[in-house]
């Protein structure tokens, strides 16, 4: 059947849904969907439109040179296309999303679309020096976009899927896959991304096409820009009938590199009768390792993670000396000193109850560690080695003190190793009716932890330039694992080091104003890398390895399993904004400031919470499975009660379903660079000469002061801090010191006074201790909190 049935079988199908109003409206009646034959669609497809309603929801950021419905080629300035497959665009009357999934284009759907496009310049003879490269895309509004000039693809040859506990969701109306399942529950929707194989160019960015956040010019290597879709047929290329064939690989080796390192390294000694080259030390896709499969979008694919019962979970395998199954575990080591480059007192252990293995040979000044193994693991749970695989963990964190730090620092007892399905892989492409001799490269998969802010991205949070250790994964330009094997040649490795751009985001090129990056409301998510962080100690997607010719991104230098790691880059003040939740103040901000804290009903609202005692609120437990700080008074005294870092498990937390993102999925950036901007106001105005011990206790966003029942001054909307000042170690007020409380997980400290600030859109009211009230108004009329 020819393509062009196919999209006329689409556009018989979504124009009673609205679109054939919508797009009559859009182009002052020029064109209409509903045609009698294929042959007259064809006809109404490519014939000069007037210029489109720009004013309509939607098509603001179509390209201005778009002046058919199907422009030959590019997508960008199809306008069926552009109102078929970007988020912004809707079939109904007030241009708000339509709640009938039906009223939107499947993906195939879209794809019958895509390949129609590129059929209509099949006969085009600029394709000589071209090579097959495997694709992650999306199309996307102007200000994702690579260019940000207009809608359009982005193109990348990494690809971000992230793992769940459900099957994956596709959302029509966002045209994205989304994170909350279709039940509607609090689990965990797998996130695929999408792959397409195109003919591509290697070349210097300018009129060859553009690269996402700028490049450094004809200092920089060259990219890899795509220049014709391939699909299967004979109406992709004049005179050729092409077949296409995807294959994955993937890997998962966190906990063979657990024990890959000598003890000397801070390595682990493998018990006797386990084999750590084999499954579940190493788990892939051809030992059964059920990370990924490959779902057909017509001639694409979709990388969909294999979802899991929990985000983390034992193993087992059989031991050769007992000749029994056994969970897979390992003796932990007794607390001590690891020697390392830099630091040669390098203990190997973070807050005292996480293993830590230290990175390869790293100085300060080296930039980004080289981690060999993953960072952290956990040792919380320890198991009988000669018990059955059905035993039930013995939880130590329900050892008290000082029970508990004895055994922490001592160790000797067997820890069960978790899994996750964390991995990375590749993604290849062999194309029959094209010359064999031709260059094919494939496509760099990640398959990673849960974005907790799936509608904010690295790309966006980082034109803030007060937000710390935030850069994207698209801006790295690191080699990707040169160690994974192709699918079809397992002797020949997928990538190689000198390829330093697979990381990228490479689009068509464009001329003219960009569009902000902020200030556009965003409902799509993203699988390709701006939606990732790059690595820094490590990252939260992906880690530095390296081997004799150097480094290059993987995924086994994050925590085993990952939840272990998503606790401490968390506290750490939101070590990677934007996917790494702030929640320093769980922990009393022991040691970390915040910089995009939570609010309060993100963490969780603990049943002692004065909120709960009075009514207000109900009881329940946050984003990570734990109850966020509160003002906790004994007799004549207030103490803050919060979590300790020291007993909180985030793999606990994992194997009872308690991680969720539904309390953080809807946060777009503009959220979280406004929390930030209003807790900078709040550090400005109580800063003082000698800086005090400051906990943020309770975090809330204001609709309305006024209504709210703020200070007179404050108008508008904002946020309420109220910050707990604790006393100085040593300085003899009180006790300073941590004191536990009857829930073993949590401990107070007593409260010196309390901070209160009202930040509004005029100003930011603030009161010290008992001290007055003072208003402290902008002095630009626009203020920082936008």
């Amino acid at each position: 059947m020819a393509l062009i049935d196919d999209v006329k079988r689409v556009c018989d199908r979504l124009a009673p849904r609205g679109w054939q109003g919508l797009l009559q409206d859009v182009t002052g009646g020029a064109f209409d969907l509903s045609q009698g034959t294929s042959a007259q669609l064809a006809a109404a497809l490519v014939q000069p439109l007037p210029a489109s309603d720009r004013n309509r929801a939607g098509f603001d950021d179509f390209h201005n040179a778009g002046a058919r419905a199907i422009t030959g080629g590019s997508p960008a300035r199809s306008l069926l296309y552009h109102a078929l497959a970007s988020p912004q665009v809707h079939p109904t009357l007030d241009g708000q999303p339509s709640a009938d999934p039906d009223d939107y284009p499947t993906l195939d759907e879209l794809e019958h679309v895509e390949n129609y496009i590129f059929s209509l310049v099949a006969d085009r003879t600029d394709l000589a020096d071209t090579f097959v490269a495997v694709f992650a895309y999306q199309y996307r509004p102007a200000s994702r976009s690579p260019h940000r000039r207009h809608a359009d693809v982005a193109y990348s040859r990494t690809g971000v899927a992230r793992v769940g506990t459900a099957a994956a969701n596709y959302d029509p109306s966002r045209r994205s896959f989304w994170v909350g399942p279709q039940d509607g529950s609090d689990a965990l929707a797998v996130l695929p991304a999408r792959y397409g194989a195109f003919l591509a160019r290697r070349t210097k960015p300018g009129a060859a096409g553009s690269v996402q956040g700028g490049h450094l010019g004809l200092r920089d290597d060259d990219y890899v820009f795509p220049v014709h879709k391939l699909f299967d047929g004979d109406e992709c290329l004049d005179q050729r009938s092409l077949s296409l064939s995807f294959g994955e690989f993937h890997r998962n080796e966190k906990l063979r590199k657990t024990h890959s390192l000598s003890v000397a390294e801070a390595g682990l000694p493998v018990p006797p009768g386990f084999d750590i080259n084999a499954s579940p030390y190493v788990r892939d896709s051809q030992n059964g390792g059920n990370l990924a499969t490959l779902e057909d979008v017509g001639s694409t694919r979709l990388v969909v993670p294999v979802p899991a019962s929990a985000l983390t979970r034992t193993v087992t395998q059989r031991n050769t000396i007992t000749n029994t199954d056994q969970i897979v575990h390992f003796v932990v080591p007794r607390l001590r000193n690891v020697p390392r480059v830099g630091n040669p007192n390098r203990r190997n252990r973070f807050v005292s109850s996480t293993l830590e293995i230290p990175a390869y040979d790293s100085t300060p000044s080296s930039g980004p560690d080289d981690r060999l193994a993953p960072e952290y693991v956990n040792i919380r749970h320890a198991v009988d080695p000669a018990g059955p695989p059905t035993q039930p963990l013995n939880d130590l964190n329900l050892l008290a003190e000082p029970d508990y730090s004895e055994v922490m620092a001592e160790g000797g007892y067997a820890a069960a190793h978790f899994t996750d399905d964390s991995c990375d892989g590749c993604i290849e492409v062999i194309v029959e009716g094209l010359d064999p001799q031709t260059e094919n490269l494939p496509a760099f998969s990640l398959i990673t932890a849960p974005d907790f802010f799936p509608l904010a991205d690295q790309s966006e949070v980082e034109a803030d330039p007060s937000i710390r250790r935030v850069e994207p994964l698209s801006k790295g330009r690191l080699p990707v694992n040169p160690t994974l094997p192709r699918r079809s040649q397992p002797s020949v490795p997928s990538f190689d080091h000198s390829d330093t751009t697979v990381t990228a985001i490479v689009g068509a090129f464009a001329s003219g104003p960009t569009v902000p990056v902020g200030g556009q409301p965003n409902r799509m998510v993203s699988f390709l890398p701006d939606g990732a962080s790059n690595v820094f100690a490590p990252g939260w997607d992906t880690s530095r390895s390296r081997d004799a010719r150097g480094s290059y991104l993987t995924s086994s230098g994050l925590g085993s399993p990952f939840p272990e790691d998503v606790k401490l880059c968390a506290a750490i003040s939101s070590f990677w904004p934007a996917v790494a939740p702030d929640n320093a103040r769980t922990f009393g901000n022991e040691g970390w400031a915040n910089q995009l804290p939570m609010l309060d009903e993100e963490l969780g609202f603990h049943p002692n919470h004065e909120r709960v005692q009075s009514g207000e609120v109900t009881s329940y437990r946050g984003w990570d499975g734990e109850y966020g700080p509160f003002i906790e008074r004994i007799g004549s005294r207030s103490f803050v009660n919060y979590v300790s870092i020291q007993r909180s498990d985030y793999v606990k937390q994992s194997l009872a379903g308690r991680i969720r993102v539904s309390l953080t999925a809807d946060v777009q950036s503009e959220e979280l660079i406004a929390r930030n901007n209003a807790l900078e106001l709040c550090n400005q105005v109580l800063a003082t000469p000698t800086e005090p011990i400051r906990c943020l206790v309770e975090f809330r966003k204001v609709d309305d002061w006024q209504t709210f029942g703020g200070r007179p001054e404050v108008l508008g909307g904002g946020f309420l801090f109220l910050f707990a000042e604790l006393p100085a170690r040593g300085s003899g007020v009180g006790d300073p010191e941590r004191r536990p409380t009857d829930e073993l997980d949590r401990v107070r400290r007593l409260i010196r006074k309390r901070h209160i600030c009202q930040v509004g859109t005029n100003g930011v009211a603030y009161r010290n201790g008992r001290d007055a009230f003072v208003f402290v108004p902008f002095s630009d009329p626009t203020p920082p909190m936008g």
